[in-house]
């Protein structure tokens, strides 16, 4: 290809551009890579050519396809900044610049670690200039299109990388023709069978699907035509993965896909959308809810259209209308605000879109841990969306599934963290409630409100979840400390200690300074080993006997019975099991009144709050509240005094198996009762449930059962005990 191909093609949307600059870019690059070769055998400038070549379909600037050409000669040259600023000028460069610092960090840690900090690199690099993203697209499809001369394993690492972020990614951009042919790339890779079958399948047909195809656009092109509706109608075959979805999501066999084909209307004004909506309607039934209006509704990428399905002969066919300005947008989103431009365009060119930039970037500064990122961000760069409305009637996008929790955060974080109730068209919704297209939103909030750890189980987006994980890691590590404050402050009242003396004193901050490392903590180190005492992670007796080795003896005394006083109270999730152990004598399970009791050496031991082996003593007490685990069970000991009857055990353990739960442990004897003719049967099982609401179901559920005649939970200090065999 040579630098004159480029230029006829740079012509024909852009005759102002500067030829001279792309002319000595297209040299440079040729010059640095000489000699260079591709692991295909190709020369390597091959590469950057490809590259710049589809920037030029996209219709970029000069700029733009200039760094297209010049973007691996930092990386993979000699070639130095200086150089490039002398030769091209500063916004090439950075445009160069942005595009190599994506891949030039050698990062530490395993595979997904790596991956998570090259897309959050990708995106940061985006910050100063969108046309970075861009420019490595059209990098990572050729990578895509030459794939087949690496091995295996990096086939599928590159393609699973492609499908993850990059084509997500240029949808969320909005540039059509990029996504479908990323996403095709690497389905070949990733789904090598299934591809092979459909491209097969789709060339099997090819002749009559397009014989068809043409008859059906000259039917509409006749029909708007004779309405007086200036268009120009053209089909659009489908590409083999959202094929390939159909059959794999939807279970629909290749034999019975009728639509894969499209047809596409462009006309002039968005009356004519409408109006050749009304016609289309009008001669052909179509499928109600197959009707979509993103001219109205436009999606977050800035894509508008109306979408409808019509019936030909009961044969669907799918078909998009839109004006020649949205079908620019629709090709080639963001970029098509560089179209005859020369520099950045204005962001008022598509809020839209750059607002979402703007958010995602500001949201990235937050994370301190990549994984992260990447997992809260996946969601929402797939590409449904809902539209909802404030009670203002102001619309907002966001990923399918969100919560009135996810509009909360994203009106503002203020509202989301005292978000106390939410209705929906006028309703009272529970928050784990999923948004539909056209709701109207209204969130209440009080000043005392506070996020919980619940929503982590519902939330969509990126920014409530890390809001939400923000705030519980804040209160986690003022608990943890307050606990590991008061664990060892027992520790040192057994030793005869006071703690407040250390606090003043060198001793305990020696003993920190030893004990954690400042690299490891943002905290105080006296905060920091409390933290880490509270979490578990230190053992309060290890840092008292590090005080002092040797126990006095105690002096006895009595004891005072107080009332049992109120603490600061710790979350039982929170807390590390090595610190906190749930007692055998009671088995407290969730939704259980449950309280902490401080043990010399072995932390906290839970109990519920009636259990008789709780001494009355108020120093040792700290109120612990359970927080919700999911699919974590418990222990549940229950007692089932029955008939001895055939089929009695069968009957129970069904009914136990439709709660979905477990049975750990079962014990059964039988007892003859005086002045009764039939047998007793004393049934013990140990239930795994996932709290005292479960359980109490099962047990009112065993309560009906005919031949049952008591039902209870055990403990080892209830009068029940004594049935145990």
């Amino acid at each position: 290809m040579s630098v004159n191909y480029l230029i006829r093609q740079i012509q024909a949307y852009n005759p102002d551009a500067d030829y001279d600059l792309l002319r000595r870019s297209y040299e440079y690059s040729q010059a640095c890579h000489e000699g260079q070769q591709r692991i295909s055998g190709d020369p390597y400038f091959t590469h950057c050519l490809e590259t710049a070549k589809t920037l030029v379909e996209l219709k970029l600037d000069t700029d733009t396809i200039c760094a297209g050409l010049l973007h691996d000669v930092l990386e993979d040259t000699a070639a130095t900044r200086d150089q490039l600023i002398n030769q091209f000028g500063g916004t090439i460069t950075e445009l160069v610049e942005g595009v190599t610092n994506i891949s030039k960090y050698k990062f530490k840690g395993g595979v997904q670690q790596r991956y998570a900090e090259n897309y959050l690199r990708l995106l940061l690099a985006t910050a100063k200039d969108t046309r970075v993203i861009l420019i490595k697209l059209a990098d990572r499809l050729h990578n895509m299109q030459t794939l087949s001369s690496l091995p295996p394993h990096k086939q599928e690492r590159i393609a699973k990388q492609t499908f993850e972020v990059y084509a997500p990614l240029a949808h969320r951009l909005g540039i059509a023709r990029i996504k479908s042919r990323l996403e095709d790339l690497a389905f070949k890779y990733l789904h090598a069978t299934e591809y092979r079958e459909i491209a097969d399948l789709l060339t099997a047909k090819l002749a009559e699907r397009e014989a068809y195809t043409k008859w059906m656009v000259d039917v509409v092109q006749k029909e708007l035509n004779l309405m007086g509706v200036k268009a120009r109608v053209y089909g659009r075959p489908k590409h083999l993965y959202s094929i390939y979805q159909k059959i794999h999501q939807r279970g629909v066999p290749f034999d019975q896909i009728r639509d894969l084909f499209g047809l596409r209307v462009l006309v002039n004004s968005v009356g004519d959308c409408y109006a050749v909506i009304g016609i289309l309607h009008n001669k052909w039934n179509h499928i109600p809810e197959q009707f979509k209006d993103f001219i109205g509704l436009p999606k977050a990428n800035g894509y508008r259209s109306l979408h409808t399905t019509i019936l030909d002969r009961a044969q669907p066919v799918e078909i998009q209308i839109r004006t020649h300005e949205m079908h620019q947008i629709a090709e080639y989103g963001i970029a098509a605000h560089w179209r005859y431009k020369e520099g950045m365009p204005s962001e008022t060119d598509n809020e839209r879109i750059f607002a979402w930039f703007r958010e995602m970037l500001a949201e990235i500064q937050e994370f301190k841990d990549p994984f992260q990122f990447i997992r809260s961000m996946k969601g929402e760069l797939f590409p449904d969306e809902v539209f909802v409305f404030t009670p203002k009637g102001d619309l907002h996008s966001l990923p399918t599934g969100s919560t009135p929790i996810d509009f909360a955060y994203k009106i503002h974080t203020d509202i989301g963290q005292t978000c106390c109730g939410a209705e929906v068209n006028g309703a009272i919704v529970p928050f784990k409630y999923r948004l539909q297209n056209g709701d109207r939103v209204n969130i209440q909030t009080r000043g005392n409100a506070q996020p919980s750890r619940d929503w982590l189980r519902w939330v969509k987006t990126a920014r409530a979840r890390n809001k939400i994980q923000a705030w519980l890691n804040e209160q986690n590590r003022a608990q943890a400390i307050d606990l590991g404050k008061r664990l060892l402050e027992f520790e040192m009242r057994q030793r005869q200690l006071s703690l407040k003396d250390y606090l003043k004193s060198s001793e305990l901050s020696d003993i920190a300074q030893k004990l954690i490392s400042r690299k490891k903590t943002q905290l105080p180190l006296i905060d920091e080993l409390f933290r880490q005492i509270g979490n578990g992670k230190e053992s309060a007796t290890h840092v008292a006997n590090l005080l002092q080795p040797e126990l006095p003896t105690p002096e006895k005394k009595e004891r005072t019975a107080r009332p049992l006083q109120s603490a600061p109270t710790i979350e039982l999730e929170g807390i590390d099991l090595d610190v906190a152990r749930i007692m055998k004598c009671c088995q407290p399970i969730p939704g259980d009144e449950i309280i902490g009791y401080l043990t010399r050496g072995r932390g906290i031991s839970v109990h519920r709050a009636d259990c008789p082996r709780i001494i009355n003593e108020p120093e040792r007490i700290v109120d612990i509240e359970w927080t919700p685990i999911e699919n974590l069970t418990y222990p549940a000991p229950i007692m089932i005094e029955c008939d001895n009857r055939p089929g009695m055990l069968a009957e129970i353990t069904t009914l136990i198996a439709q709660f979905k739960v477990n049975i750990d442990t079962f014990n059964s004897r039988n007892q003859n009762r005086e002045n009764q003719n039939r047998e007793t049967g004393y049934d013990q099982l140990t239930l795994e449930v996932n709290g005292v609401e479960q359980l109490e179901a099962i047990i009112e559920s065993i309560r009906y059962l005919r031949g049952v005649r008591s039902v209870m939970r055990m403990t080892s200090f209830s009068p029940e005990k004594r049935l145990t065999v």
